[in-house]
């Protein structure tokens, strides 16, 4: 029995096929946190390896189907991709035909995030695109990016470090980077930033409690943005004329948001140089990020009625990259090893399964910096500790709970 989604030329999973993937994938995304994740639930979905089932049966659907195939998610009609060249099609695609302002994006972001280049779309969309480049590619600010990022990873060593202690650590490099040293002990920011993604998990369920706590969170970034530090991306701020459509101080309500990608990345990363070895730090990090994604998804939706593969492709419709499938296809020969080298000799440039920060136009404007400072912060726990960690087996698992993850980081 077929469960009728779309025009019958659009192939359409079976109703068991749906009940699997809502079992095995969309409910334990929502319990895992879709914005932000819940420890609780990010371990107990971990030990029952719900991405693992979602992998095996996604990739029964590649074999049946092809290259996607419609399936019901929790919004609704969403396409699935399943093959290489249907994820090069939806991420080389103009971003607003594929809109990244999904359902659960702007129920979750939206009461916070309005107006921010994630969002966006249209003439203010591609202002906003112009005006975020020129600041968080501002060459000026990375030598001092990077020398932020070894201060504060210094104070790591010697110790165990634990999940929460890495993040808090990284906070003070985020604030530093975004509002200069004076906002480095401002914890209030990172908090109310917590505190608002973890109502965001609601997907618009307490939106009223988040318009609260963004007013608050508003008030500290405008009051850090008006200081204009130097050496910081508030200066960059005050520095580049721009339209007033850029909504400046709705970009950097994001970017503190933002620099919450690379935590689980360096955990994952000392973790498995602790297993491994010395790496390239940005490598390294770059495969903590591709093994186990923080995001195990990428979510679109289409903007306007279009053809997929000769079949109409409805406005509304989500689209779905799961990375945890492309990135850990069984096909690719590193999928399941620490491979450091596949971002190192051009291989994982060539290959459009890995996307850690998307790829085309909807890329990560922040990838950049992020991987620059991030380097510079593993690089220098890496040079002054000998890492001890847990066992990792040669075939890495594909869920590692990464919240609970204790590593000793001796002194040399």
């Amino acid at each position: 029995m077929t469960d009728v989604l779309a025009p019958a030329s659009l192939p359409c999973a079976t109703v068991a096929e749906n009940a699997a993937l809502t079992a095995t994938f969309f409910a334990p995304s929502l319990l895992r946190g879709t914005i932000t994740s819940v420890g609780l639930g990010h371990t107990l979905t971990t030990r029952l390896d719900t991405l693992g089932r979602a992998q095996r049966l996604m990739a029964g659907l590649r074999s049946r189907y092809g290259g996607a195939v419609l399936v019901r998610g929790p919004g609704g009609p969403t396409l699935l991709v399943l093959g290489r060249e249907q994820v090069q099609r939806v991420l080389t695609a103009p971003d607003d035909l594929f809109s990244l302002a999904s359902p659960e994006k702007v129920n979750g972001l939206g009461p916070f995030l309005e107006g921010t280049l994630l969002l966006s779309s249209g003439p203010p969309r591609e202002d906003r695109r112009g005006f975020v480049t020129r600041v968080l590619e501002e060459p000026s600010l990375r030598a001092r990016f990077a020398a932020v990022a070894r201060e504060e990873a210094a104070t790591l060593v010697p110790g165990v470090l634990t999940y929460p202690a890495l993040n808090e650590c990284w906070n003070r490099v985020a604030r530093r980077c975004i509002y200069g040293d004076g906002a480095r002990d401002l914890t209030e920011l990172s908090t109310l930033l917590a505190r608002l993604r973890r109502a965001g998990n609601w997907l618009g369920l307490r939106q009223g409690r988040q318009r609260e706590l963004s007013a608050r969170y508003d008030a500290l970034i405008l009051r850090e943005l008006a200081r204009a530090e130097p050496g910081s991306l508030a200066a960059a701020v005050a520095s580049q004329p721009h339209p007033a459509s850029a909504c400046p101080v709705r970009q950097a309500a994001f970017w503190l948001m933002g620099f919450t990608v690379p935590p689980p990345g360096l955990m994952q990363a000392l973790a498995l140089l602790a297993a491994r070895g010395p790496a390239d730090p940005r490598a390294a990090l770059l495969e903590g990020l591709r093994l186990w994604a923080p995001v195990p998804a990428l979510m679109r939706t289409v903007t306007a009625d279009t053809t997929w593969e000769g079949a109409r492709l409805p406005k509304g419709t989500s689209v779905l990259i799961p990375l945890i499938l492309h990135q850990r296809d069984p096909a690719l020969p590193y999928a399941d090893r620490f491979s450091p080298e596949i971002w190192l000799d051009g291989t994982a440039e060539r290959e459009w399964l890995l996307a850690p920060f998307s790829r085309g136009p909807g890329q990560c404007k922040g990838m950049n910096l992020a991987l620059h400072v991030g380097a510079a912060f593993l690089g220098e726990v890496a040079r002054l500790a000998r890492i001890r960690g847990p066992y990792l087996p040669e075939r890495l698992p594909l869920m590692l709970d990464t919240l609970r993850l204790r590593l000793v980081l001796e002194a040399r």
